[in-house]
C-alpha cells in the first residue's frame, strides 16, 4: 500500500469521526430544542448526560488528527483539511455544550409560557438548527458555496435576538411576563445566538479548507 493511499484512508477516517461527532452534537441540539419548546424535563436531563459523548469524541479526533500530521506529514490541501478539522471540532464541541445549556435552562422554566415571546425563540431555534445542519453538510461535501450561505444566515439570528430583547423588555414593563421566565428565556436565546456563531465558525474553517483563506485573509 502506497503512502498516498494510506493518507487518503486516514483522512477519510478522520472525516467520518468528525461526521459522527457532529451527528451526536446535532441530535443533542435537536433534543435540547424540543425539551425547551415542550418543557420536557426528562428529555432535558438526557441531553445533559449525552454531552460527555461529544467531549470524548473531540479529544479522540484531536489525537487522530495530530497522529496524521506526525506520521503522514500532509502538505497543501491535505494539511489544510487536517488543520481545519482541528479548529472546527472545538466549535462542534461548543454546540454540544450549548445544547446541554439550553436543556439545563429548561429545568428552570414552568409549563406556562408567554405566547408573544415564544414564537421568536422558536424561529431562532429553527434557523440555528438549519445553520448547523448546513455547516456539517458543507464539511462532508467540502462545499464552499453552502458554507457561505451559513454565514449569511447568521444576520437573521442576530436580528431575532434583538427583537426578542425588545419584546421581553416591553412585556416586563407591562408586567405581562414573569421575571423568572424572562431571564431564562433570554439566556436560552443567547445560547441560540452562540450556536449560530459556532456554525459560522465551522463554515469559515470549511472555506479555509477549500481555498486557504480564513475570514478573507489568505493563509496558505
Amino acid at each position: 500500500m502506497t503512502a498516498r493511499i494510506t493518507l487518503e484512508q486516514e483522512l477519510q477516517e478522520l472525516k467520518q469521526s468528525v461526521k459522527e461527532m457532529a451527528r451526536i452534537a446535532i441530535e443533542n441540539l435537536k433534543e435540547g430544542l424540543i425539551a425547551f419548546k415542550q418543557n420536557d424535563f426528562d428529555k432535558a436531563k438526557q441531553v445533559m448526560k449525552n454531552d460527555e459523548l461529544v467531549d470524548n469524541l473531540e479529544e479522540n479526533i484531536a489525537k487522530q488528527a495530530i497522529k496524521i500530521i506526525w506520521k503522514e506529514q500532509p502538505v497543501a490541501k491535505d494539511l489544510r483539511f487536517v488543520t481545519g478539522i482541528l479548529k472546527l471540532i472545538t466549535d462542534i464541541e461548543r454546540i454540544g455544550d450549548h445544547a446541554s445549556d439550553i436543556a439545563e435552562m429548561t429545568l428552570h422554566l414552568t409549563q406556562t409560557r408567554n405566547n408573544r415571546v415564544m414564537p421568536i425563540t422558536t424561529q431562532m431555534a429553527e434557523i440555528i438548527e438549519s445553520m448547523v445542519l448546513k455547516s456539517i453538510d458543507a464539511l462532508i461535501t467540502l462545499d464552499e458555496h453552502l458554507a457561505r450561505t451559513v454565514i449569511d444566515e447568521d444576520d437573521q439570528v442576530d436580528e431575532l435576538f434583538s427583537r426578542l430583547i425588545y419584546k421581553i423588555t416591553e412585556e416586563l414593563k407591562k408586567d405581562e411576563i414573569d421575571p423568572n421566565e424572562a431571564i431564562y428565556v433570554m439566556m436560552v436565546a443567547k445560547y441560540f445566538e452562540r450556536v449560530g456563531d459556532h456554525a459560522v465558525n465551522i463554515a469559515e474553517w470549511i472555506i479555509f479548507i477549500t481555498n486557504g483563506t480564513h475570514k478573507n485573509n489568505q493563509i496558505f
